[in-house]
């Protein structure tokens, strides 16, 4: 829809428009973002106001919303990480595909399938929405709860199978000529174009983008977007998804010295596609086919939503979660995604789905996305009004176990978990680093616990509490208690029991560094640093100190003094 007397197309007015109010409501807390957009789409879609369409321009800059969510869910993802989280991906994530698609099979009659049909149906509605469902987990800062490791970890999961379907489904229709040579041929193309991509991760990549942050913010942010879209162009040509490609050009860049400057690049942008893919998602949704194919859409929504969150609920169990951080996985997990309409054109170009079923599963899928919001938080208010009485009473009875701790690896663990600990704990979160937390007050444990963060109670002097919690695995314990008699003790039992585990802790006077420093602690860090330096840029500021010479000055004081505290630690 393009005006002849401007450029510029009523599209781009109305979904900017829209930004400010979904976003402007969104910043007050009244309702989350996700669902404003797909509501907003409904509303101004072809179907109803008829004020936005989606063209070939917003369809390709909203599937950019998506590439770019991914790129940074990569971001967070250093294989270290993914390690930590095997046991869930490739547990939880396969049970949930599996037995999603096995409990269809019964239910084809009542939805008018034949029982193919139904195992194909269950496959494409047992993917949720990536793009939701991370968005509302960082939102929150649930990542580092076992919840939102566990929801991470099935949604990576059903990626990796949707991609799987997608190479494989042109070789399952008899109809085609394809062979099972064909489909050896296609696997080594993608292996070949995959093992390419991760050796100029490793050899060259960090290379190019430490010469582009040489030459300025202009070439820095053109050498990313070439990475994103160079790399999701080759495992599209691989016959994979550019989905995929984003992902693992963030899984590349991971950990990197430039991570937090292209996450601060892209996330204005991405946030602006994400929400046009959004209403673009609403926008599709037609209201006529929802009303006169009201019941069978309906049918197909309440099997998506009862399957999926009781397997969702029952494999959490199974796999010892309290049942509180089992619902909230099920009520954020419980509903269709984005990958489904990926895979709804070809299966039925390919015959294994009637196309008159088409429009009615694109309709409860979207309607299901829809829900998505409201469901995690209704479940997580259920979680939460519940579970802190019988939480609080299991702690105080000491049958609060270990189970969770048990499955980590490459984890940290934070001895006190106060404000610095908290602090701390939310930062590895959003670096999806996993971490578990000891505190010997039982209120912050209670708190910490009844959101579902993984924080535990004890006494931290406890050899046998640091064993109970993986402390062999961990990569650090970081320990934020505040009086020095606690802290040398915990020091010492750690490094007499533990000898291999570094420590990191904070010092409250220069005068207890060397004792610190002399009982096992790897790294110690004045308290007074950090505020010092705040306090000396406000100072140089005040006085008419230019900002970048302030930063140069504070940049190098800070490293001095590092050097200077961390000399003798061994570290």
């Amino acid at each position: 829809m393009m005006s002849a007397e401007s450029p510029i197309p009523l599209e781009l007015l109305v979904f900017l428009t829209t930004a400010v109010v979904v976003s402007a409501i969104a910043s007050r807390h009244i309702l989350h973002s996700v669902f404003g957009f797909l509501c907003a789409g409904v509303l101004l879609g072809p179907f109803a106001l008829d004020l936005f369409h989606e063209g070939p321009i917003t369809q390709t800059a909203a599937e950019f919303g998506v590439v770019f969510l991914l790129f940074t869910v990569g971001l967070h993802l250093p294989f270290s990480n993914l390690r930590a989280l095997k046991k869930y991906i490739f547990g939880l994530g396969f049970l949930q595909v599996f037995l999603t698609v096995v409990l269809y099979g019964p239910f084809a009659p009542l939805l008018g399938f034949r029982t193919m049909e139904a195992f194909m149906v269950g496959f494409i509605v047992a993917l949720s929405s990536t793009a939701i469902s991370f968005q509302i987990l960082e939102d929150r800062g649930d990542l580092g709860s076992r919840h939102g490791r566990a929801s991470f970890a099935i949604l990576i999961f059903q990626d990796i199978a949707s991609v799987a379907a997608l190479t494989v489904l042109p070789f399952l229709d008899p109809d085609t000529s394809g062979s099972w040579w064909d489909l050896g041929a296609t696997f080594l193309k993608i292996v070949c174009i995959l093992g390419t991509i991760f050796a100029f991760a490793r050899s060259g990549i960090k290379r190019v983008f430490h010469w582009a942050a040489l030459g300025g913010a202009e070439l820095f942010m053109a050498v990313t977007l070439l990475t994103i879209f160079g790399i999701s162009w080759l495992t599209h040509f691989a016959g994979l998804s550019v989905e995929l490609g984003a992902f693992l050009a963030g899984i590349m860049l991971a950990n990197s010295e430039y991570q937090h400057q292209m996450m601060a690049d892209i996330r204005p942008t991405k946030g602006i596609l994400v929400g046009l893919y959004f209403l673009t998602v609403g926008a599709s949704i037609d209201l006529a086919v929802l009303q006169t194919d009201f019941l069978s859409i309906l049918k197909l929504l309440g099997t998506i939503l009862l399957i999926k969150s009781a397997v969702l609920f029952m494999i959490c169990r199974i796999f010892g979660f309290r049942w509180s951080s089992a619902i909230q996985v099920s009520g954020l997990l419980a509903t269709g995604g984005e990958f489904a309409f990926v895979l709804l054109v070809p299966v039925v170009a390919h015959g294994f789905l009637d196309v008159s079923f088409q429009q009615q599963l694109f309709v409860a899928i979207s309607l299901s996305m829809a829900l998505t919001p409201i469901l995690a938080s209704l479940s997580k208010y259920i979680a939460e009004r519940f579970e802190r009485p019988q939480l609080e009473k299991a702690l105080k009875e000491k049958k609060e176990a270990f189970e969770e701790a048990e499955e980590l690896a490459d984890h940290v663990i934070i001895v006190g978990f106060d404000r610095p600990g908290r602090m701390l704990g939310t930062l590895l979160a959003e670096n999806l680093i996993p971490y578990v937390a000891i505190d010997s007050q039982m209120h912050r444990v209670v708190e910490a616990r009844s959101k579902g963060l993984p924080a535990f109670y004890g006494d931290a002097r406890s050899r046998e509490l640091y064993r109970d919690l993986g402390v062999e695995d961990a990569r650090l314990v970081v320990i934020t208690l505040t009086r020095e008699t606690n802290m040398t003790r915990v020091v010492s039992m750690i490094r007499r029991n533990f000898p291999t585990v570094p420590v990191l802790l904070q010092s409250h006077t220069p005068d207890i560094v060397d004792l610190l420093r002399g009982i096992g602690a790897q790294v110690v860090i004045p308290e007074t640093l950090e505020p010092g330096l705040q306090l000396a840029s406000i100072a140089l500021s005040t006085v008419g100190v230019a900002q970048n010479a302030i930063d140069q000055s504070i940049d190098q004081y800070r490293r001095k003094a590092k050097r200077d505290y961390e000399g003798g630690s061994g570290g």
